[in-house]
């Protein structure tokens, strides 16, 4: 996808100066919902951007002639030297929140260790870190502690590191958007503790990138902190109630401190309640709700004298947020990345065939494909699962009841699909228009899961569908899931291709206004 297509122009009018020509620049995190944001503007600067990967399974998105792929991982010192050759300048957008507590703090320090050696080594100019805002009290979270600690492993070292400190950032898709709309949506009555009304400045999406890019190119900076945010001040209190009224909800809030619990405590059993009803991971909801005990405010502007801009305000920020996913243009999303523990999978293709037990079903539609296709590439999220949702929403209950991200995750976009997107709890492993749409399950089993969609022309208005269920069962445990996923597997997949049929007959006139996910998509300006 050429990244002009879904660039939001965030730093066109930028004081600054692209650096010489030729620039190249790493940035690392590629995958996730910051990085998605800057390399686009990267690009169009005229940088050379090298974006750097952990693991193959979350795919580049963006293709351009100045955007170089790497695969590395920071705990590997080999990956790092190799990735840093002919860098100039580096961003550090890497953090470990989705893994364990005990494990994130540790995994996170080495990493920023081995990364600070690798560019001492390779003689970047800058090394440019995103983290957090918060003060150094005895009751800072160990989220926050534990960024601030990565500013300081790499501002230990020989290269200047410059480090933007942000408190919340809004925009859609974000980690913080999506719990603070999914927190309003789904309860009327939020429990509350004194020592959560705290302040925060939170700070719009656009803003973070502009001063991102901004201090890449402001000349002779030197090692040091820079606090960002935006133009209100707020408690999370004032916050809530701001977005509810955007959103047109009525919320209360309870006071639950009478209970002789420790807060942490409080924090990861509320957590897990409000993991049954949002897409945010309970270790993220955890880490972020044991934040808001602290001030996440700036407590100096220094910024705003070297990038002279007006920042958003808070209600701004969530109207445009707002708008942009109505308008279908929401570009990057917190769950592009898959789960901690699947982010290292096989794709479906480099499994041995004699592992699978595949269950096939298929159904003759008299139409093209190019109409049959769209109307497969909007099942999950809002539109649901086509056929018997109820037994859909029953195994999302129980994935999420267990520990895993059930349906509430929904999709990127009503109607567009791209490799990579998580819907409910699959994601898209494969994409082919008019031809084949391949998800690979992201719920907890007892072995691996693919739904692949197949589509054959049989003439010209006659179009094969071919639903196939892949599984590769765990030993005893796998068979007898799948034995009992059989008995299901008849009435819906037969159900499902049922109404696809009747969809793609009724939708003529629509499937000519939704051309197929892949080119949708790369036509559409995010």
């Amino acid at each position: 996808m050429d990244p002009e297509k879904v660039n939001y122009h965030y730093c066109d009018d930028l004081p600054t100066q692209p650096l010489w020509p030729g620039a190249r620049i790493l940035v690392t995190g590629a995958s996730g919902y910051v990085a998605h944001r800057l390399i686009p503007e990267l690009v169009h600067r005229g940088y050379t951007v090298r974006c750097m990967f952990r693991n193959r399974s979350c795919p580049p998105l963006l293709t351009h002639s100045r955007i170089e792929t790497v695969y590395a991982d920071c705990l590997n010192e080999d990956d790092l030297a190799r990735v840093m050759d002919g860098v100039d300048a580096a961003y550090y957008l890497i953090h470990s929140m989705r893994l364990k507590k005990e494990k994130f703090v540790e995994t996170d320090q080495q990493a920023a260790r081995n990364f600070r050696e690798a560019a001492r080594a390779a003689g970047l100019r800058r090394i440019i870190y995103l983290g957090g805002l918060g003060e150094t009290g005895e009751h800072l979270s160990s989220h926050l502690k534990s960024r601030m600690e990565v500013g300081n492993i790499l501002s230990q070292g020989t290269v200047p590191v410059i480090r933007i400190r942000a408190a919340i950032i809004i925009g859609t898709g974000s980690a913080s958007y999506e719990l603070l709309k999914s927190l309003i949506l789904h309860n009327r009555l939020i429990p509350f503790l004194p020592q959560f009304n705290s302040l925060c400045q939170p700070v719009a999406i656009r803003d973070v990138i502009k001063y991102l890019l901004g201090v890449l190119e402001l000349p002779d900076l030197t090692t040091r902190a820079y606090h960002i945010g935006g133009q209100d001040v707020m408690t999370y209190k004032e916050l809530i109630r701001t977005f509810a009224k955007i959103l047109n909800r009525k919320v209360s809030f309870f006071d639950v401190s009478w209970l002789p619990l420790p807060v942490e405590f409080l924090c990861r059993v509320y957590a897990y309640w409000l993991h049954l009803f949002i897409s945010v991971p309970v270790n993220i909801t955890a880490l972020l709700l044991n934040s808001l005990r602290n001030d996440v405010v700036c407590t100096e502007n220094d910024i705003r004298s070297l990038l002279p801009f007006a920042p958003l305000d808070f209600a701004t920020a969530i109207h445009w947020a707002q708008e942009k996913e109505q308008q279908s243009r929401v570009f990057s999303h917190w769950n592009d990345v898959p789960p901690e523990k699947m982010s290292d999978w096989l794709p479906l293709c480099e499994f041995e065939a004699a592992a699978f037990k595949v269950d096939e079903h298929f159904i003759d539609i008299a139409a093209p494909a190019c109409q049959v296709f769209p109307v497969i590439c909007r099942v999950g999220g809002r539109h649901g699962w086509v056929h018997a949702n109820l037994l859909w929403q029953i195994r999302g209950w129980v994935d999420r009841a267990i520990g895993g991200v059930g349906l509430h995750r929904g999709r990127r976009d009503d109607y567009h699909l791209r490799v990579g997107d998580a819907v409910d709890f699959w994601r898209v492993e494969q994409l082919v228009p008019d031809r084949e749409l391949l998800l690979r399950a992201e719920m907890i089993s007892p072995g691996l899961s693919w739904l692949q969609f197949e589509l054959v022309p049989r003439g010209e208005k006659l179009t094969r569908l071919i639903l196939r269920a892949h599984f590769i069962p765990k030993p005893f445990w796998g068979d007898l899931y799948w034995l009992s996923m059989l008995r299901f597997h008849d009435y819906i997949f037969k159900g499902m291709l049922a109404r696809f049929q009747k969809q793609a007959a009724a939708s003529t006139s629509e499937a000519k206004r939704s051309p197929p996910a892949l080119a949708a998509e790369e036509e559409k300006v995010a």
